[in-house]
């Protein structure tokens, strides 16, 4: 659950005793609020802080903060509640501190057993670990394709300009695509074109496959031969691979983790999640404007006018493969969650995703 010393030793390095006494009680709102799911009142926020300060000095500044927007009053007489506002103050006063216990961390790295060998296994295993443990729905957006190696190619005539380029990646996932070419071209073209790009490119990433083909292609100048079309030709396949697969899939699970949670007890709530499952645009688009940035982000309700995120957080984590951030992972659900827990969490997670996609792509 959420982590009370973090969020008092954090908040004791603050200016003065006034400010501490406020975000301290902002945290006490915070932790019984995730921890119940009722307002809390004046009474119960005096009986955490030990009787150290009473009912009505804790309602003075529990006014304090609501005129700041920092928690609200559901409805008459009532206790108070985090807004979105509040969430995000006590998310970035704890941000930097969160821990994760070893042994909880050996545990899960155990879970990445030498049985999973294939990005499609470790994405899934991910997936699954951000539910089971969080409760939670877990999100993974996959690399893009030109960060893989290439182990081989096969290409399939279809139809007219159609063809299906099999794909064999160095971590032994199989991924098939059907692109459109410009012309038509011959089965024999096909596998000229594919045996090229065997032979020349094999453990080559697709972005320094397209990058070296082009500089190729601009030394010809223009210049016809064989090897030349070959080379034009493998390009235009290996542009209209990446183009098909240029919308980063967002692979998810665990609505039945979220729908059993306590916090869905609200049917709006529930609704909304699974819209952003069902239309993924705005959870695709979010994760690749993420991608470049480092370490934890935290995305909390309506912030910055995501109204499709209403009522939920996302907290997300990249992945990196030989030093480059690839991807990210995250768990989305309601604002009432545990944000300690979930960043540590997920944190972690990125890190043995990262470890396990260095082994199996040595």
């Amino acid at each position: 659950m959420l982590n009370r010393t973090n969020y008092i030793s954090n908040i004791m390095k603050t200016d003065t005793y006034k400010e501490n006494r406020k975000y301290l009680i902002l945290g006490h709102i915070v932790h019984e609020y995730v921890s119940t799911g009722v307002p809390v009142s004046s009474k119960v926020v005096a009986q955490k802080m030990g009787g150290r300060i009473s009912s009505a000095t804790v309602r003075n500044v529990m006014a304090e903060l609501e005129e700041k927007g920092l928690i609200v009053q559901p409805h008459t007489s009532a206790g108070r509640v985090p807004t979105d506002h509040g969430y995000r103050c006590y998310v970035d006063i704890v941000k930097d501190q969160i821990r994760f216990e070893k042994q909880r961390a050996r545990r899960l790295a155990e879970e990445y057993s030498k049985r999973i060998r294939t990005m499609k296994d470790v994405i899934a295993k991910t997936s699954f670990l951000i539910c089971r443990e969080l409760h939670n729905a877990g999100v993974v957006m996959w690399p893009s394709l030109e960060d893989f190696y290439l182990k081989h190619m096969e290409l399939v005539k279809l139809k007219a300009e159609r063809v299906m380029a099999i794909l064999v990646t160095m971590t032994n996932d199989v991924r098939n695509h059907i692109i459109s070419l410009d012309r038509e071209l011959k089965e024999t073209e096909l596998e000229r074109v594919a045996n090229f790009i065997n032979s020349n490119y094999e453990r080559s990433t697709f972005s320094g496959i397209t990058g070296d083909l082009r500089r190729m292609l601009q030394g010809s100048s223009g210049e016809s031969g064989q090897v030349t079309e070959i080379a034009r030709t493998a390009l235009a396949v290996i542009d209209s691979i990446i183009e098909e697969d240029i919308e980063n899939e967002i692979y998810w699970e665990g609505l039945n983790y979220f729908m059993e949670s306590d916090a869905t007890r609200d049917l709006d709530l529930t609704k909304r999640i699974l819209r952003i499952f069902s239309a993924k645009n705005n959870l695709a688009r979010l994760l690749r404007r993420d991608l470049s940035r480092d370490g934890i982000m935290v995305h909390i309700g309506e912030e910055e006018g995501r109204d499709y995120l209403k009522g939920c957080s996302l907290i997300t984590c990249g992945y990196t493969l030989r030093g480059r951030v690839i991807g990210r992972i995250g768990v989305i659900g309601p604002t009432r969650m545990d944000y300690d827990g979930a960043m540590s969490t997920v944190r972690c997670l990125s890190e043995l995703l990262s470890e396990k996609l260095k082994e199996i792509n040595s």
